[in-house]
């Protein structure tokens, strides 16, 4: 099993000499109030459990955790720093399966799953994980890289709109009113223009406490990037202190309690992405529920709401495709 370093080889040449069970290098913080501060304050993400102890315990966990969004920051630094430049993450997929707390340990594990040549592009797939101090996998995930041979940057081609499921009925927890929001677009969110000093803080605050790769930082270093410009990380949230939501934002949500149906899980989530985010682009997010259902499980019956987010930018390029799953039980 070889850890692999970041490479000065052409594209082609890196792909060719991976093999399934290679492991990238480890991208590790030890996370606490500085690391959180700086991702809330880029993120928007000023919420109380993450700041006070007694809002944690009242959430009925023994202290302060920080954010599952941080933790997908980290697989995308660890991936961006494999590929030195010379690629793009295409896809990310992730389950949160512990919380981690103050002061813990969070390393990545990458390790290639799989690779092929497909469009025309080089593909490495990877199945990923952020450990903590104890080795405990807290956040499993899988993602897709590209290497692209000619250094010119270029995605995935776009794929087909979502197919809708038909038939479901009211169940335990699943009722007709969240059936009938199945396959409706909500009112679009239009995101402030992107500037070149949101990419710059996204990047500092995720890698904080070290130095955030220059191609982020420096417009004269991204011009030779295969973007041919400063792009903003995939991670990246245009909606973050965003002035206006729209009215019908997510009405297929539940207020969370402790009565069945209303206590809440976050499922994961599966982003696929396309076109960069470039400084000046508008984003334009559009969210669908397109599916929900339930099945009995060890927590007994839980529904599954699996909404959809479509970003495009103001050219009408596709940008992102996110999924996200809640459970109720």
């Amino acid at each position: 099993m070889t850890v692999l370093q970041d490479a000065k080889a052409d594209p082609r040449s890196r792909w060719k000499a991976l093999e399934k069970g290679d492991v990238l290098p480890v991208f590790e913080r030890t996370t606490g109030f500085g690391e959180w501060n700086r991702y809330a304050a880029v993120n928007d993400e000023f919420i109380d459990v993450h700041m006070s102890a007694e809002a944690a315990r009242a959430a009925g966990q023994p202290d302060i955790f920080g954010m599952g969004n941080l933790r997908i920051a980290y697989v995308h630094n660890a991936i961006d720093g494999w590929l030195a430049g010379a690629g793009d993450i295409a896809e990310f997929g992730c389950q949160f399966r512990a919380l981690n707390f103050l002061n813990d340990c969070l390393a990545t594990k990458l390790v290639v799953s799989g690779k092929e040549e497909r469009d025309g592009l080089l593909l490495v797939a990877f199945d990923a994980d952020v450990v903590n101090q104890s080795g405990a996998a807290t956040m499993p995930a899988s993602a897709t890289a590209i290497l692209f041979p000619d250094g010119k940057g270029r995605s995935l081609p776009e794929p087909p709109p979502a197919a809708i499921p038909k038939g479901r009925e009211p169940g335990v927890h699943l009722d007709a009113k969240t059936i009938d929001w199945l396959g409706r677009e909500l009112s679009a969110d239009v995101a402030y223009p992107v500037c070149a000093n949101d990419i710059r803080r996204w990047a500092m605050a995720t890698h904080h406490p070290h130095e955030a790769p220059a191609g982020y930082l420096d417009e004269a270093v991204a011009a030779r990037s295969p973007w041919g410009g400063l792009v903003a990380p995939r991670d990246f949230n245009p909606f973050a202190w965003a002035k206006t939501t729209p009215p019908d934002t997510y009405p297929w949500m539940r207020g969370m309690g402790t009565e069945p149906g209303r206590r809440g899980l976050n499922g994961g989530q599966q982003n696929r992405y396309f076109a960069p985010i470039r400084v000046g682009d508008r984003i334009r997010s559009v969210v669908t529920l397109v599916d929900a259902y339930e099945k009995e499980g060890r927590l007994g019956t839980m529904m599954f709401l699996v909404d959809e987010a479509r970003w495009t930018n103001e050219r009408g390029e596709l940008v992102r495709i996110g999924r996200r799953t809640t459970i109720y039980y």
